[in-house]
């Protein structure tokens, strides 16, 4: 049996983007599980946002505020989402359900890739994590 290679392992754990916001670059990960797209707090000076100041007052987790109307670029795809800016660890920026119903986009496992199916259909082929990558993350919100 051939040794594996290192980098990417295809088709296994999470499935990542290369995007812009605001022109800069930035990796996403997507994820079927959250409900709305999250940026860490750390990117927002850098990506050059601008918050609309909100906090929920709760032990699980305090959003530092919404970006909203951002423009982003995956591929041909061009448009603007919203981004609850919250303090993450893990990942710098989560596209979820909010940026995958709003823009038509299907998650294909099986094929590493996103469908986009809205006013201008193409195909994004995602990137895997690198050999020996895991995460386990959770982020919980909470209003009162």
């Amino acid at each position: 049996m051939p040794p594996k290679k290192k980098g990417n392992v295809p088709g296994k754990g999470l499935m990542y983007v290369d995007i812009k916001v605001n022109g800069k670059a930035i990796r996403a990960m997507v994820d079927t599980g959250a409900t709305h797209n999250y940026i860490s707090s750390t990117e927002v000076e850098r990506l050059g946002l601008t918050l609309e100041k909100r906090a929920i007052n709760s032990a699980a987790q305090l959003v530092a505020g919404i970006a909203r109307s951002v423009l982003i670029k995956i591929g041909p795809y061009e448009g603007r989402t919203n981004f609850s800016v919250v303090i993450m660890d893990d990942f710098k920026l989560i596209l979820g359900l909010e940026f995958l119903r709003d823009t038509k986009t299907t998650v294909m496992p099986c094929t590493n890739s996103l469908t986009m199916l809205g006013s201008k259909p193409c195909v994004i082929l995602t990137i895997s994590p690198r050999a020996g990558e895991r995460f386990i993350s959770a982020l919980q919100l909470k209003k009162d």
